[in-house]
């Protein structure tokens, strides 16, 4: 898993949970401390099992977790993958255009396991996203649009009307724009 995600939940924990450390977070999840570097590669339970230590400790549920995790992390992500999104896209355009983003990053790095994504416009300001991965972090996905939308000042509202954690065999966020 990109070294991104490990970063952005230590940078989470810092701020969003209060009487927590985040070396206390890796011991409890009997992870040994270490830097994470946000384009290399670590295991992905390093990053559950710490998300796990966090709704735990926090007295969150998991998926919740994940969603809050996912929204502190999207600024990051439309940093580092900047040269990916166009000159005044909005969320809208990012969504739209989520697969092919996908297929450029991915194109430059062999080693990476990104989700499988899709994306269909059904209405104007209405776009179903699929979301295909062995991880299973639709809530992080979910999560990652609302804070791409809260950095372009929008507003959208997410429903899942197929979601892999009920056993179907993708997620599918239908992601209206206001």
């Amino acid at each position: 898993m990109h070294g991104i995600l490990h970063k952005s939940l230590k940078g989470f924990v810092g701020e969003h949970v209060p009487g927590t450390t985040w070396d206390e977070v890796l011991e409890a999840a009997g992870i040994e401390p270490k830097l994470y570097l946000p384009v290399s590669r670590y295991p992905d339970e390093e990053f559950t099992d710490a998300i796990a230590v966090v709704a735990e400790q926090t007295g969150t549920a998991e998926p919740v977790v994940q969603r809050n995790v996912g929204t502190y992390l999207a600024p990051e992500l439309l940093n580092t993958f900047k040269a990916h999104v166009k000159s005044g896209w909005g969320t809208k355009e990012v969504v739209a255009n989520l697969e092919e983003i996908y297929r450029q990053i991915e194109t430059g790095d062999d080693d990476a396991a990104f989700p499988t994504v899709s994306t269909d416009r059904i209405a104007a300001d209405t776009y179903v996203v699929q979301y295909q991965s062995e991880r299973r972090l639709c809530h992080l996905a979910k999560g990652i649009i609302e804070g791409i939308a809260d950095e372009f000042d929008e507003e959208v509202t997410i429903s899942e009307s197929a979601c892999m954690h009920d056993g179907d065999g993708h997620c599918e966020l239908t992601v209206e724009f206001a």
